[in-house]
């Protein structure tokens, strides 16, 4: 279900500090303290928002499930908006620095359309590991990169730093005739809606199919999507169903390499 629109001053201050007014070392202290309170809170609110949807979650739910008085929520977080917020963007910059060490300069050109399913394995192998998180994605019924969405300053960064980099990706591939030809910008929206789309699936039959079969059915279906014949036939089983042992190897190859 959507989320209420946060206001300007949600979007500015996502959680508010603790512990003002302190003497140096005392602050610290208390500082870590309250930086443990945060990320504990973070993350219960985070199951309870997968679990009930943001209209349904109440702050004095998670304050109950997460050991603290709705005071020292309130303090940590000035509303529910700026807690689910702060949830997203959290995991959003978890996720970079997960992908973009090993992405880099290979992954805007790379050598294969092997190596570009390889990164792409990254990204969803991380929205697997971390399924409140996805969850709360779809259940925006939107893209929360979308202007629909409210996104803040911090999430529009992110979110355009990974739309250029899946242009590039498709505009390398288009040069060298692996992908069919268009326009980059409308190609990168349809692979995340084809992503998501997957995701929701799995999501929906109760996340219990194995993640490297996830993932290698949206790899499947990037290469059917938007590959030429020849890699199409290159890249899959003979039936087009799902891709081919050889390929499979390949990708894990690659992997294994990038990781040394």
């Amino acid at each position: 279900m959507p989320a209420a629109k946060p206001t300007k001053q949600d979007e500015a201050t996502p959680a508010v500090r603790l512990g003002r007014g302190r003497r140096p070392l005392q602050r610290r202290l208390r500082d870590a303290k309250d930086a443990l309170y945060r990320q504990h809170i973070l993350e219960v609110a985070e199951t309870i928002f997968a679990q009930h949807g943001f209209a349904a979650t109440k702050m004095q739910t998670i304050a109950a499930k997460a050991g603290v008085s709705l005071a020292t929520l309130y303090q940590a977080y000035a509303n529910k908006q700026a807690l689910h917020r702060s949830i997203l963007i959290e995991r959003d910059r978890q996720m970079l620095a997960v992908v973009e060490p090993h992405s880099g300069a290979g992954a805007a050109t790379p050598q294969s359309v092997e190596q570009v399913l390889m990164f792409m394995s990254m990204h969803l192998q991380f929205l697997l590991d971390h399924a409140d998180y996805l969850r709360l994605q779809l259940q925006e019924g939107y893209a929360w990169y979308h202007n629909a969405a409210w996104p803040t300053g911090a999430e529009q960064r992110m979110w355009e730093q990974g739309l250029q980099q899946m242009m590039r990706v498709l505009a390398w591939g288009m040069e060298r005739q692996f992908f069919s030809p268009g326009d980059p910008a409308d190609l990168t929206r349809l692979v995340l809606v084809q992503q998501q789309t997957r995701l929701a699936n799995w999501v929906m039959a109760g996340m219990r199919e194995a993640h490297a079969s996830v993932i290698a059915r949206i790899q499947a279906d990037f290469v059917r999507m938007f590959c030429v014949p020849k890699e199409i036939a290159r890249l899959l089983t003979a039936d087009g169903a799902a891709l081919s042992a050889k390929t499979l190897q390949k990708i894990r190859s690659l992997a294994a390499e990038h990781a040394r």
